[in-house]
Parts: C-alpha cells; structure tokens; sequence
C-alpha cells in the first residue's frame, strides 16, 4: 500500500467519525473508540495492519542486510586466507608439477567462493534498490533508519571493491600457475629427453664384410711382409648413430643374435666379465648376449659391435 492509499483510508475514517468521542467514553484516543460505525472501525484497522506489515517488512530487511553483511564479510575473510596459502604454495612450488596442479585447483574453489559473495552482494543491492523504489516504505522510514540504510549501501560498496580485488588476484595467480605449468611441461620434456639420451645405447651386429661396407669397422696392425696378415677387426674412428640399432641400457638386458649357431666376436670396449657368458676371458658369444651389471658393462662404450665369426 502506497502513501495515497494510506490518505484515502485517512480521509474515509475521518468522514466516518465524530469529532468528539462516544457519549460516555473517558479512554484516550485511540481512533477505534472515537469511530462510530463498523465501517470506520475497519478501515482503521487495515491502516493499522498495513502499517505494521510495512514495519514487519524494514525489521525484516535490516535483519537481511545485517546478516549478509556478516555473511559476506566472513566469507571474503576466508577468501584472503585461502589466497594467502595460494599465494605461498605457487611461490614454494615452481618446479613440482604435483604443486602446480594442487594450486590450480585450490584457485578454481577460491573463484567458486568469490563468485558466491558478488551474488550475494548483488542481491542486497536489489533489495535495497526496491525498497528505495517503495514510496510506502519511504514515508516509514525515520532519520536513523535512512542513515542505516545508506551506511549499508557504503558497505556492500566497500565490500564488493575487496572480493573484485581478490578475483583479479586470482586471475592473476591463475596465470603464474599456467606459465609455471607450461614451463614444467617444458622441464620434463627436456629431462626425459635427458634420461632417454643416457639410457640409450647402440649395437651393430653382421658380418665382417657388412659391418665394413658400413664403416662400423675396419682392420689395424700387420705388417707389409705378411700382406695384411695379422691386422685385428677394431671400430672405425668414427661412428654414424644410423648404423646402429638404438637399445635400451636399463631395460634390454639380453642381446639377441641373428644366427644362434653362429658365434660372433665383441670388437669393441665391452668387458664380458659383466654378461652370463660362460668364456668370459674370450670375447666370443653365441646365441645371446645377457648382460648382468649394464652400468660398468656400457661404461667402456656406448657403442656394442658383433662380428659374425
């Protein structure tokens, strides 16, 4: 009910009673007494309940704007905890992938609850719009109740600049974590390649005639007289990765040879006192080469030649 309603119900109940009381009455005025008729009584009593539905309706929402008030102040509280340990576990984990993950999704439920408190803000600006746009609840307002209102409107104001802050602290964060999680990316990429490239080792196997045309090997020593008698298979000087198949050291212990009743010669570095072969002191094998320590037995050389007796 507006304010003109208010005056028409003021203007029937003024037409409807006299303008002294009941022959008799020696109460105070209250309206009720001094109104003759039903009529006038009940219109008197609809301003009176209107007016106290519109009271009920301000306690009401003070009450609201005083609880999300405190709502919302609790809730941003949180939020700066929540940002101060987001703010250290992004600088304490840089380089840790599982950090990186941890800390992006401790930001997503930090976004969560600022979203929460923006929509609560904006409900209590709606309700403090309407109530303005309320010319009823206007007339009732005294000069405190009007100073309340305005001193909640400053501090939704105040409160919404603190959670915007925060929200673009988080969008800020958000972005560290997703440079710092490209750049792990990055790292582990290149200490896999890294690891690969030290657990990789290299074997040639084939005939002498093979492995020469390839220029995996090549004869070294005799004498003119001899007519090149006496000259030893060693490596070539230089070696070409395209030549080799690309093993694992750690993983591909047993050496498969291509003819398992053929024996073939290690020509290079490695020591046979590292395999299961039974002639460890001769570098012959035959049908398979199982390594038993792949550390020392790599370490003369990464590059493994088997030549084909």
């Amino acid at each position: 009910m507006n304010r003109y309603s208010l005056l028409a119900c003021a203007v029937v109940i003024a037409s409807a009673c006299n303008q002294n009381p009941p022959e008799g009455y020696t109460g105070g005025d209250t309206g009720l007494a001094l109104a003759r008729s039903s009529r006038a009584k009940d219109s008197l009593v609809m301003v009176k309940d209107s007016l106290l539905a519109l009271k009920e309706r301000q306690l009401s929402f003070q009450s609201q704007m005083i609880g999300d008030a405190a709502t919302s102040a609790r809730l941003i509280s949180e939020i700066e905890a929540d940002l101060s340990k987001a703010r250290i576990q992004v600088k304490d984990d840089r380089k840790l992938e599982s950090g990186v993950e941890s800390a992006s999704d401790k930001l997503v439920l930090v976004q969560k609850k600022v979203d929460a408190v923006l929509s609560r803000l904006t409900a209590s600006e709606t309700r403090i719009r309407r109530m303005r746009e309320d010319s009823a609840a206007r007339t009732m307002l005294n000069a405190t109740q009007a100073a309340q209102i305005l001193e909640y409107e400053k501090s939704i104001s105040e409160l919404r600049l603190s959670v915007e802050n925060q929200g673009r602290e988080i969008a800020l964060l958000s972005v560290a974590v997703d440079s710092m999680g490209r750049e792990n990316v990055a790292l582990s990429a290149r200490n896999n390649a890294m690891s690969a490239h030290e657990d990789s080792v290299f074997v040639a196997i084939g005939t002498e005639k093979e492995l020469t045309a390839k220029g995996v090997i090549r004869r070294e020593g005799g004498t003119l007289l001899l007519f090149g008698r006496g000259k030893t298979i060693v490596p070539a000087r230089t070696l070409e990765l395209a030549d080799f198949q690309v093993i694992s050291k750690s993983r591909d212990l047993t050496i498969a040879l291509p003819q398992t009743d053929k024996e073939y010669r290690v020509v290079s570095r490695q020591n046979l006192e590292y395999t299961d072969s039974l002639n460890r002191k001769h570098t012959m094998v035959k049908g398979a080469l199982q390594v038993t320590d792949p550390e020392k037995f790599w370490a003369p050389s990464k590059f493994l030649i088997l030549v084909q007796r």
